[in-house]
């Protein structure tokens, strides 16, 4: 499957073409940055690397935002996100096998759809269908989004880009099924079956780290020695609850002192309070006899007066005045007399119900140290209680653990007679051989080293990385390394293209700034030994030495900070 051509258009207010990109057959196909250093330095991008984002959106990437926010400074061009969602922008990018032609259809703005051949589709739908056209591969596994960023590779090159071209905490059994896939080590029913089992294997084993994590437990033996130990403290715990059996029989007396104790507390408050009411009514009497004996005649006579004023017709003398304010007096004294005699009469009461508890208090028989005893036989009873929950949490985690650990036993058995139906140890190998011996000639053409492909059976015992790239020199630098993964990428196309593989004939990196010339120039030169596609954005500046005749030949795309991407 090759690239044939990028369209994108205005949908809004009325269609409008934008730019249309037809790729070349087969070698190059540049995409040149004319942009001066100045006006790169001031960020003035112009959407060279733009293209690559377009195409991978058109082939399932998530995410629009890439078109118009910068990782680096984290922010987002505002002028471009506007311009896409104002302008209902849509990109489609054109496939061909050279007998049928396939659209893929991306909208470039927020909640926009994806379609195929003019049908919507929902995001994972639409994976199945794209993995279906461009490998043929109906299985679920691999993902299609799993294996296109090995021929879409957006990303700077870092120490293991090469072989690791997936996000950073992707797990080696994905690895492993992609490699499986991508050198046909087993057929694709049973390599799906295979990533199948390492995904149910990897839950399994997430469940178990994560038990023993929240345990604090190594290990399921562990586990089990704890469980050992824990049942010879119950052991010993019930021995010591023995021995302190007999102090039940003191239990009822000992419950009945406390219960007496308790009626006790209770009523030696209510015995306070009556006698703090006590001691207020008798203040209350001495300050009322106080007020019968001091009356104030001077103050009685001018409220007399006061009433005669607005009373003619009083009847009363002072002197039944002074008689009735008397009486109020005494009608108050005696009123409180009454209460202060109700209480002290339940203060006797409450004494005398005191005084009997007491002597019930004092014909039981069981001691203080008794007392104690039974204080230690409840908190006997208390540890048992724990630890009898902790052991029983303990038995529920070790049965976690064993089915967990008899799901991995029968996963793994299920895993080796996969791998016993697989390609035998001898044909990987002679797959490795042929791809190697085009990866080794494009490295030596490129450093004068031979670098190779290894990919290694026993990666899960070893707990390693399935495959290896093994190079006869030493440590190489970023350029060096970047123009080893183009390599690396085109001696796999060119592999699959002897093979007949059903995989994509074309291969889009970004970044080549750091490679060095004659480098690129080698790479430029192995590309067209290659019925396949090399797509790359480049700086004019970085191939300005080169021939010419050869550059404009590959050039399917010019940008400027006069003529950029989206023309804005």
């Amino acid at each position: 499957m090759k690239i044939k051509k990028l369209i994108v258009y205005k949908l809004a207010p009325s269609k409008e073409l934008i730019r249309e990109i037809e790729f070349n057959k087969r070698g190059l196909s540049l995409i040149v940055d004319n942009t001066p250093i100045e006006a790169r330095e001031s960020g003035n991008s112009i959407g060279k690397t733009t293209v690559i984002k377009v195409i991978d959106l058109c082939l399932g990437a998530k995410s629009v935002r890439e078109l118009y926010f910068d990782a680096d400074t984290k922010s987002e061009n505002v002028e471009v996100r506007d311009f896409l969602k104002k302008h209902k922008v849509q990109a489609e990018l054109v496939l061909t096998d050279d007998t049928k032609e396939y659209s893929i259809k991306r909208d470039l703005y927020q909640r926009g759809k994806r379609y195929i051949e003019g049908e919507a589709y929902k995001e994972d739908v639409f994976w199945e269908k794209l993995k279906e056209i461009i490998f043929q591969l109906k299985e679920p596994n691999p993902t299609f989004r799993q294996l296109i960023p090995k021929f879409v590779r957006l990303v700077n090159t870092a120490e293991d880009s090469m072989i690791k071209f997936l996000p950073a905490m992707t797990k080696n059994d994905v690895y492993d099924t992609v490699y499986s896939f991508l050198f046909q080590i087993c057929s694709n029913e049973l390599l799906s079956k295979k990533s199948e089992i390492n995904a149910k294997l990897a839950q399994s084993r997430d469940i178990i780290q994560a038990l023993e994590k929240s345990k604090s437990i190594p290990s399921l033996s562990v586990l089990k020695q704890s469980l050992n130990i824990i049942n010879n403290d119950l052991q010993e715990l019930s021995v010591q609850r023995d021995k302190l059996s007999y102090m039940d029989e003191y239990r009822k007396e000992l419950d009945t002192k406390r219960q007496l104790t308790v009626q006790m507390n209770n009523l030696q408050e209510q015995m306070e309070l009556l006698e703090f009411e006590i001691d207020n009514m008798e203040n209350s009497l001495s300050g009322l006899s106080a007020e019968k004996a001091e009356i104030n005649f001077q103050t009685l006579k001018s409220i007399y007066q006061e009433a005669e004023r607005f009373i003619p017709q009083l009847q009363k003398n002072f002197e039944d005045m002074v008689v009735f304010h008397n009486s109020m007096i005494q009608n108050r004294i005696d009123f409180i007399k009454e209460q202060l005699d109700e209480r002290k009469q339940l203060l006797a009461q409450y004494s005398k119900q005191l005084t009997d508890i007491l002597k019930q208090k004092e014909k039981i028989a069981v001691e203080v140290l008794d007392e104690g005893l039974l204080d230690e036989l409840n908190t006997l009873n208390h540890k048992i209680e724990e630890m009898t929950m902790e052991k029983g949490e303990i038995i529920k985690s070790i049965q976690v653990l064993e089915e967990q650990e008899a799901i991995c036993k029968k996963l793994g058995q299920e895993l080796t007679n996969i791998e016993q139906k697989a390609e035998r140890s001898e044909v990987v190998e002679e797959k490795l051989k042929k791809f190697n011996a085009i990866f080794a000639d494009y490295c030596n053409k490129l450093y004068g080293e031979k670098y190779l492909l290894a990919y290694n059976q026993n990666w899960k015992e070893e707990k390693n990385f399935p495959v290896t790239v093994a190079s006869l020199g030493g440590n190489v630098g970023t350029g060096k390394k970047k123009a080893i993964i183009v390599a690396f990428d085109l001696a796999y196309m060119q592999y699959g293209i002897q093979m007949g593989m059903k995989i994509p004939q074309f291969v889009i990196h970004d970044k080549m700034e750091n490679t060095h010339i004659n480098q690129i120039k080698t790479i430029f030169e192995i590309c067209e030994s290659i019925d396949g596609q090399y797509i790359i954005p480049i700086l004019r500046e970085r191939i300005d030495s080169l021939d010419q005749n050869i550059i404009e030949k590959a050039k399917v795309l010019e940008l400027s900070t006069e003529d950029k991407f989206f023309r804005i």
